[in-house]
């Protein structure tokens, strides 16, 4: 079995801020669990023909402006491909007027030329981290939960709540409680909207657990009784409707 890998591409037509990048991530190297691979290329066509080869990189640092095809066709080439969607296109350039052209390319974030070691790692680090819960979650069935410095992932499908307490999260799940710090708007963007939703300030519910659901409340499973808030009590019952809809 292959060794698992963070698969990072560069794409530069100047060798010498190409290499910069490089050297700058292989002497962090270190500071992450998963071994790093890197493909440096001198051209946006090499690179492109990399994708069409069937190379995929989990993240990208591209120059906007090349001789040929600049960075941003080459961008339209890897997002026209389903399999790239996962990957993080970080964008480097000398200027900054290309935000509304990188609309469609979905770049993860910005580099001003000279990249300097901070502004690589603040993005870098973030982007490894979410590169390797991306390929641990599959397709995101798991939620990410910081405790005690550490990352546990907690499957969606063992979740039945969570409820907020002043910036403390009590997350229930079929193994017992998990508290954590945080709030429920952080939560609920980290969480499928298909079937979780936030049922009163205070409480995201999993509808995959919910035994009964009236006006201002929600039986679940386990015996939970939860409440539901006024403003919330049409948006939540229509929303479960579609959901029972969808499973039939």
């Amino acid at each position: 079995m292959s060794e698992p890998m963070i698969h990072i591409a560069i794409c530069d037509d100047d060798p010498r801020s190409a290499g910069l990048v490089e050297s700058l991530i292989l002497d962090n190297r270190e500071r992450f669990s998963e071994k790093i691979d890197m493909s440096v290329y001198f051209s946006a066509e090499r690179f492109v023909e990399a994708l069409g080869q069937g190379s995929i990189f989990d993240i990208i640092f591209m120059d906007i402006e090349m001789g040929g095809m600049d960075g941003i066709m080459a961008g339209h080439v890897l997002r026209a491909d389903d399999a790239n969607d996962p990957a993080q296109l970080f964008y480097i350039s000398s200027y900054e007027q290309y935000h509304l052209q990188l609309f469609d390319v979905r770049p993860s974030g910005f580099i001003k030329k000279p990249v300097g070691q901070k502004s690589l790692l603040d993005k870098l680090i973030p982007a490894v981290q979410k590169a390797i819960r991306i390929r641990q979650q599959g397709k995101q069935h798991f939620l990410p939960v910081q405790l005690k410095g550490k990352e546990r992932l907690v499957p969606l499908r063992d979740i039945h709540y969570l409820e907020s307490r002043i910036r403390r999260i009590s997350l229930m799940t079929r193994d017992g409680e998990i508290q954590y710090y945080g709030t429920l708007g952080e939560e609920a963007r980290k969480l499928p909207s298909g079937y979780f939703i936030r049922i009163h300030q205070s409480y995201i519910v999993n509808f995959y657990s919910v035994k009964e659901i009236s006006a201002r409340r929600i039986v679940l499973i386990t015996g939970d009784e939860l409440p539901v808030s006024e403003k919330n009590s049409i948006p939540v019952r229509k929303a479960y409707m579609k959901f029972r809809g969808n499973l039939a």
